[in-house]
This record gives C-alpha cells, structure tokens and sequence, in this order.
C-alpha cells in the first residue's frame, strides 16, 4: 500500500511536471535598465527594485495592429513600503500630450511625434490584492487596459516621489502554456514566492 502510494504520488509529479514544460502563463522577467518584450500580448510580471531615487526602468514594445493591454503595477504589502508608489509611463505614437501637471512627473522628455499615458499611482485609497501566483499580497494601482495603436512603445516605471523598494509591473493578456516548464517554476521559484 505505501509502495503503491509512493508510486501514485510520484507518477502525479512527473505528469504535473510534464504539463509545466508547456506552461508560461505569467512570464516572470526580472527589470533590467532595458528589457524588450517579444510577445507583449502574453501576461508577465516584471519584477524590479527601485534602489536610487532617480532609478528609471524601460520595457520595449511593438505592435503590429492596434491592441487593448492591462497595465498594473503592484508593491508588496511590507513593513517600509508604505509611502513606496512607483509610477509608470506608457510612450508611443497616438498618444495625448502630457498633461501639464504630469509632465513634471515624468522621470524623461517626451520625444516628438509621441504622447503619453502616466499611471501616478497616487490615488488616496490603495487597492490591496491578493496575487495568487506568488501567494502573497500587494497593493495596487489597480489594473488599466489601454487600447493602443500599431506600433512601437516604451513603458517607464519610476519613483516620482524618489522613494525605493520593490514593485511588480503586470501587464499582458493571453495565458499562454506552450513554453515554460516544471523545471524552471521551480529553480528560481524562492526569488519570486518567498
């Protein structure tokens, strides 16, 4: 009976390991100076610190035809982090001009021929989620979806106020299960959950 349970129990794992190799529904990136997204349609998470007040993360996209993209951004719900409201920016063609009282907030000029949308993250009441991926709460700026034209973008995520500490930047659509595997969930698993 034990034989037979420690079997059962084993073959469970590697058949829910073999369903995780094509599995990347929540693609975790880690924020770099610059990052570029191939598939921006997929859902990710990007996860960064903001260390120096003046710290300006850059995400890459492109789209072929016009496409409605959620954007959040999450800060972990942590002792030190409670005046910590990392902003994001989405910059591209067919976008307004910044409002005046936002252009002050905005970390870099805006180029020609292109406009912006500012998510301040500054709303009094702050959104508190539970995100069930990582198991762990946040709060939030609360999710936007954005009906953007064809065409290459950059979304900037920094501190307007110049506060530092972690935040999490969701954003995408699809749950996409054709790549990722049991294998890799776990490897950096400790870097994302706890």
């Amino acid at each position: 009976m034990i034989r037979r349970r420690k079997l059962s129990t084993a073959l469970l794992v590697v058949m829910l390991c073999g369903i995780g190799t094509s599995s990347h529904a929540h693609v975790p990136l880690i924020a770099g100076e610059l990052v570029e997204i191939e598939q921006p349609d997929i859902s990710h998470a990007l996860y960064g610190t903001i260390v120096a007040p003046d710290d300006v993360f850059v995400i890459r996209l492109a789209y072929d035809e016009p496409f409605a993209l959620p954007f959040e951004i999450l800060v972990p719900r942590r002792k030190g982090l409670e005046d910590h409201r990392p902003a994001f920016a989405v910059v591209g063609p067919g976008l307004p001009p910044p409002l005046p009282e936002h252009a002050d907030l905005l970390p870099r000029s805006i180029p020609d021929g292109q406009g912006v949308f500012l998510e301040a993250n500054d709303a009094s009441e702050r959104l508190l989620i539970f995100e069930s991926f990582t198991r762990r709460v946040f709060w939030s700026s609360g999710p936007i979806a954005l009906a953007l034209p064809a065409g290459e973008f950059e979304v900037w995520i920094f501190s307007p106020e110049g506060t530092t500490g972690d935040f999490v930047l969701g954003f995408g659509v699809e749950e996409d299960f054709s790549s990722a595997g049991c294998g890799g969930l776990l490897e950096d698993w400790s870097t994302y959950a706890y």
